[in-house]
């Protein structure tokens, strides 16, 4: 997956938004870009109107004049102000020209102005009769007068005329004679200013069907604009919505959760940016914490059980004090009397070979069989309650493992099992040989028993974390689950054959602790072996030694069976 920056992201949306704006925006000022220019033509076109009504207004005022000299020097000042009525609708229609507020090119108003110039000067020179004659006042007439007659042609009325039907009408056979004296020209003012409105009205139509037209245009542009803008405002919805409110309310979601306390919930997000990092980090602190949380969960229940423990191993251990000192002595008359009793049957039932003299002697032994196993019971017992101070030197552990291996070797009833002992360096520890010694011994007779014919015990010594550690294992008969929670427990025991008194491990872990120390224990299952770890300090412990000293956590079990 293509991992996309957040940062990213936002130049991506950021960039949509700004094409959605210069598409709206570009409709929007073609729209009004064609408003403003329909606005400037109509406007200019009625400045032209304006200035040709009072064009028109000047011109209806001229009248053929009479044979009075006031007469036609009214017509004079009259002509003279239609010839500033035209300057000034020639100015407006330059304007609008040069400007490009018009529909169409202003020929035919230009060429009617000229016309309108030519014969306004001809009278005003006819009339005045000034020497030199005056020239037309608009600039171009005398070019178009006398270089292009035939573009002012199409404008005369006999032109006009002559294509249509009145030029077969008697009475207007007189119009078709160009104009030559002041009552004609007049009459072709009139004419040609009359035309002067219809060319405005075809003027004012081409604007509104230019506005028009630039209308629907408008209207298509913005139409189009609005539906390009519909599926990219539908797109930048779709991806903020992908890109920030969904990761948003996932990361809300879980946050949620874990509050809760659901500290295994897990936040599957794969935005390909800084919320999937954001996720995972979530998840990894999640994951710490549940690891966290468990451990201390485990951590309170082996304390219960620690207390729990000590307890019990206080009662017991107060009881055994009292009870093996009391039995001790009467163990030992029962054994010496058994021995007695045997040695003196021996000699008065010497030679003889009745069967009930054989069962006296049998069930003697037996006497003093158990009773010796009841004294060695009492003596665990009391070395159990004793709390003796142990005292600490460097003691190499390859050695104590070795010296304990070796007396193993020579037991018979070992014969046929397998211990590994491999010692790679000198693992020094800060403990009491003796006691450690007696630890070993435990747990290696504990595997020993554990194994069939054929099994195999590894041992290894190492550092690990600052501590000296040995490691017991053997594929013997392991251990239940429920047995590893107990196993350390007095008077606990699962040996198979029945005989154990469940005070070997309880010994163990009570010497591993007085070390302040930790023993642990693990097995697969039924079948699969156990492994036994033991870990001691290096260096001396900054907590006093001795019976009240601090019991350290025991982070498993042991064996179903006890040396």
């Amino acid at each position: 997956m293509v991992r996309w920056p957040i940062r990213i992201k936002l130049m991506v949306g950021l960039g949509v938004v700004v094409g959605m704006m210069l598409i709206l925006m570009g409709g929007s000022i073609f729209g009004l870009h064609s408003f403003h220019v329909s606005n400037l033509t109509l406007t200019d076109q009625l400045r032209e109107l304006g200035a040709s009504k009072d064009l028109i207004e000047c011109i209806l005022r001229l009248h053929p004049p009479d044979d009075s000299a006031e007469d036609a020097d009214s017509l004079l000042v009259t002509a003279r102000r239609a010839q500033a009525g035209l300057l000034e609708y020639f100015h407006e229609l330059k304007q609008n020209t040069m400007r490009g507020n018009r529909a169409n090119s202003g020929f035919d108003e230009l060429g009617l102005a000229f016309r309108l110039d030519d014969d306004l000067t001809a009278i005003i020179n006819e009339l005045s009769r000034s020497d030199p004659p005056e020239a037309p006042i608009l600039p171009g007439t005398t070019y178009f007068v006398t270089q292009h007659p035939e573009l002012l042609r199409q404008l005369d009325p006999a032109t006009d005329l002559k294509s249509s039907n009145l030029a077969q009408n008697p009475e207007t056979q007189a119009k078709l004679e160009p104009a030559t004296d002041v009552k004609s020209r007049i009459d072709r003012l009139k004419y040609t200013v009359m035309r002067l409105p219809k060319e405005l009205h075809d003027d004012f139509y081409d604007v509104l069907v230019m506005s028009k037209t630039q209308y629907q245009i408008s209207r298509v542009i913005v139409w189009t604009s609005a539906l390009a803008v519909l599926p990219m405002l539908c797109g930048l919805t779709a991806l903020f919505h992908r890109w920030v409110l969904y990761p948003v309310r996932l990361l809300q979601r879980g946050v949620r959760r874990v509050a809760r306390g659901s500290f295994d919930y897990k936040i599957d997000l794969h935005s390909g940016d800084e919320m999937q990092d954001l996720a995972g980090a979530f998840n990894e602190m999640t994951a710490r914490i549940s690891m966290t949380y468990a451990d201390l969960e485990q951590q309170v229940q082996e304390r219960s059980r620690q207390l729990v423990r000590s307890e019990r191993l206080a009662g017991v251990g107060f009881l055994a004090a009292g009870v093996a000192h009391e039995i001790n002595n009467p163990l030992a008359s029962i054994a010496f009397c058994s021995e007695a009793l045997e040695s003196r049957l021996e000699a008065l039932t010497q030679g003889s070979d009745d069967p009930d003299h054989r069962a006296v002697s049998k069930y003697l032994k037996m006497i003093q069989e158990e009773a010796f196993r009841c004294k060695n019971i009492t003596e665990k017992l009391l070395d159990f309650a004793r709390c003796n101070d142990i005292k600490r030197e460097r003691t190499d552990l390859p050695s104590l493992v070795q010296g304990v291996v070796d007396m193993i070797r020579h037991i018979g009833k070992y014969r046929g099992k397998t211990i590994v002992f491999q010692p790679k360096e000198a693992i020094v520890a800060h403990v009491d040989g003796q006691e450690i010694k007696q630890v070993i011994l435990n747990l290696v007779v504990n595997a020993l028993e554990s194994m069939d014919a054929g099994g195999v015990l590894r041992i290894d010594a190492r550092y690990d974390h600052g501590m000296a550690e040995v490691i017991f294992n053997d594929n013997g008969c392991g251990i239940a689950a429920d047995v590893l929670e107990n196993i350390f427990e007095p008077f606990f025991t699962r040996r198979r054959d029945g005989k154990g008194t469940g005070l070997g491990l309880s010994i163990t872990h009570r010497i591993v602790n007085q070390h302040h120390g930790e023993i642990t224990a693990t097995s697969p299952g039924e079948g699969r072996g156990s492994t036994f770890r033991v870990r001691l300090p290096i260096h001396p412990s900054e907590i006093g030694d001795g019976p009240g000293g601090r019991e350290p956590a025991v982070a498993g079990a042991s064996r179903g069976h006890a040396a």
